[in-house]
């Protein structure tokens, strides 16, 4: 194998490891749904 094609297999392996992490990572909650009657100020 060349570099290149070590060099392209790593990338592939990161972005995936990045989107696995964010699939992963719980969902952070607003502190306000869009129609409980409060306003931002």
């Amino acid at each position: 194998m060349d570099w290149q094609t070590l060099t392209a297999a790593g990338i592939v392996a990161v972005t995936l490891a990045v989107f696995l992490v964010r699939l992963a990572r719980p969902k952070k909650k607003s502190g306000c749904g869009h129609d409980c009657g409060c306003k931002k100020k």
